[in-house]
């Protein structure tokens, strides 16, 4: 096995004939090209007094340009620090001054690096071994004040040949390609993926609907992408011949079970969900052959470690929910200059990512949430702190706090309280967000922002952050309308799936529920939405007391949706039965669950259920 850094493997495998190709803006680069135009943006990086260990700040717009001089900077061991383009000069200021790069590479630069990478003679220089730092990624983990993870190139070499193997790439694949190159998924995952297999690259401007199923129709086999894309191909109106595709993954945000199957029924394709983050990479996935299980982010990858554990870091058994931790080569170095936050973060050689989820007993992974409060808009990351600092700015402002919201197309997207400060003029909305958008990303703006007189607090004094969002996000329950039962039946195939492990026929759930619309069953369902999105549903049934003379609604099932799962979802729902429940003159509503059987109390807390609500009868005074 080669000790080489990652460039020199990719230059290896590609003398040995895995030759990759671009295609980008109606023009090809092959591999061959390809190696010369980064060994000329070497030479330039050199020029410049560039070296080992010397960090270089990438704000490039997405095209091969960026992925060019990003391999430059990897061949001279040098150390690229990826930057959205879009990210604001107050960002990129933070991000200078904590990393202190040798170099800038702004888009100003784009056209006179494009005529040099085509003409500069490349010097000779040291290549890196794959102990040496290949790159710096900025996230906030579970904190506001983003911080750079340390990526060596041992971490990302052993990250492509997991998905290399895992996901069975080969020199016959065509990757569309519309994600962004300044995080792990668009430049690691897909586009380094690709090069690492010989294979080609459709690389689209931005995502686009109609350009993606245009390439899929042209030949391609692979495409990746955040749930935000899933929803737009579903959304287009299009049903394109995809014969030629093998594989659709997602990542990067939660992906509803509801847009998987949606997805299957009407293009033939199951989409590939998997795991992963800054600091660790893909590290478990769901298999390529193999049962892939919505709500599931599947089974750990060759090589990697990862198990689910309690507060004091013990393994817990299957079933029981804990914090996920990784081990294993993709584990990160640990943040730049941040030694106390490497430490909480990396115990033991395990990677403590801070998301809380279980292990089913097939050894299938489910997240049940995030201990992390980031947003993720569209799959990318937003802090809170971020948002709250800004806004604290005005004068007027007291306290802020800023959560994110559901949200039918981006998956989330951030609001924020404000409580105002006495005396003062109230802020408006239109001014906090015009305030925010002077220093942040548009993907950062609030798109609600309420004053509030209090922000909820607990006994602590800590801002309860779920009260935040129903705050903002206020839950309307429903009943379930007829042409709903086909979500619904996709609800309760996870449902069972998650619960119990049970694989209930799609069919059979479909026909159950359309049962409760087709005929007179005793039996409803209750649909709860937050911003205009599907955040659960609840089942009862209606059944005749003799002892009680009335009758007894019963709840037969609860499911809420993972990534609304702790906002008050089943509180909105079992409030809203309860009322129209006694106004329809029922005795009470009963829901049998024993506080003394844990299981079951296990089983319901991972749909959703808050803790103080296993009421085993609600009875109403008597009319």
């Amino acid at each position: 096995m080669s000790h080489a850094g990652l460039w020199q493997q990719l230059v290896d495998r590609w003398e040995r004939g895995a030759v990759p190709r671009i295609s980008a803006n109606g023009q090809w680069i092959e591999g061959a090209a390809l190696a010369e135009r980064v060994e000329r943006g070497a030479g330039w990086l050199v020029d410049r007094g560039v070296g080992p260990g010397d960090r270089v700040v990438l704000q490039l717009p997405r095209s091969p340009l960026f992925l060019e001089i990003f391999l430059a900077a990897l061949s001279i061991g040098a150390v690229p620090v990826p930057v959205n383009a879009r990210a604001s000069a107050h960002e990129l200021a933070f991000i200078s001054a904590d990393c202190s790069p040798v170099l800038t590479v702004l888009p100003a630069q784009v056209v006179v690096l494009d005529t040099l990478l085509a003409t500069a003679i490349a010097p000779r220089v040291r290549s890196p071994s794959e102990d040496d730092p290949a790159c710096i990624l900025y996230t906030s983990g579970t904190t506001g004040r983003p911080k750079g993870a340390v990526l060596r190139h041992r971490n990302l070499v052993a990250g492509i040949r997991a998905l290399h193997d895992a996901w069975g790439w080969s020199a016959a694949d065509v990757l569309v390609h519309a994600l962004p190159l300044d995080h792990v998924h668009g430049l690691f995952v897909a586009q380094l993926g690709a090069l690492w297999a010989g294979a080609t690259t459709l690389f689209l401007p931005r995502f686009d609907p109609d350009a993606v199923w245009d390439a899929m129709e042209s030949g391609g086999t692979i495409f990746m992408g955040v749930p935000t894309f899933y929803h737009r191909l579903l959304a287009s109106g299009r049903t394109p011949d995809t014969r030629s595709a093998r594989l659709f993954t997602s990542g990067s945000a939660p992906l509803p079970a509801s847009v998987l199957m949606a997805f299957e029924r009407r293009f033939g394709h199951r989409i590939l969900e998997r795991y992963g983050m800054t600091e660790v990479g893909i590290t478990l996935s769901n298999p390529l052959r193999g049962e892939r299980r919505p709500g599931s982010i599947g089974l750990p990858l060759p090589g990697v470690g990862a198990r689910i554990t309690g507060p004091e870091g013990a393994t817990l058994p299957d079933g029981a929910v804990g914090e996920l931790r990784i081990r294993g080569d993709t584990v990160f170095a640990g943040y730049f200059g941040r030694p106390e936050a490497t430490a909480a973060a990396l115990r033991d050689g395990e990677m403590c990512t801070g998301d809380l989820g279980f292990r089913d007993r097939d050894g299938y992974f489910v997240l049940c949430g995030r201990a992390s409060e980031v947003i993720l808009v569209g799959g990318l990351n937003v802090y809170p702190q971020e948002i709250e600092t800004v806004i604290l700015q005005d004068p007027a402002v007291l306290e802020a706090a800023a959560v994110g919201i559901p949200h039918p197309d981006l998956g989330e997207v951030p609001a924020a309280a404000v409580v105002p400060r006495a005396g003062a003029t109230p802020p408006t909305e239109a001014a906090l967000q015009a305030l925010v958008r002077e220093q942040l990303s548009a993907f950062k703006v609030p798109r609600r922002i309420r004053l509030v007189e209090a922000l909820p607090r607990n006994a602590m004094g800590k801002v309860v952050r779920n009260e935040v969002r129903r705050l903002l996000a206020p839950i309307q329950v429903r009943p379930a309308r007829s042409d709903e039962a086909p979500a619904i039946a996709d609800r309760n195939v996870s449902m069972a799936r998650e619960t119990e492990g049970l694989a209930l026929d799609p069919i059979t759930a479909l026909r159950g529920a359309s049962a409760v619309f087709e005929r007179d069953v005793g039996a409803h369902y209750w649909i709860a939405e937050a911003e205009g999105r599907v955040a659960g549903q609840l089942m009862i049934t209606v059944e005749w007391s003799d002892w009680r003379n009335a009758p007894v609604w019963w709840i037969q099932s609860v499911y809420v949706e993972p990534d609304q799962r702790g906002a008050g979802v089943f509180r909105a729902l079992y409030d809203e039965v309860l009322r129209r429940a006694e106004q329809s003159g029922a005795a009470g509503v009963r829901l049998y669950v024993d506080r003394s059987n844990l299981a079951a109390i296990r089983i319901y807390s991972k749909l959703g259920m808050d803790g103080d609500h296993y009421q085993v009868f609600e009875l109403f005074p008597p009319r």
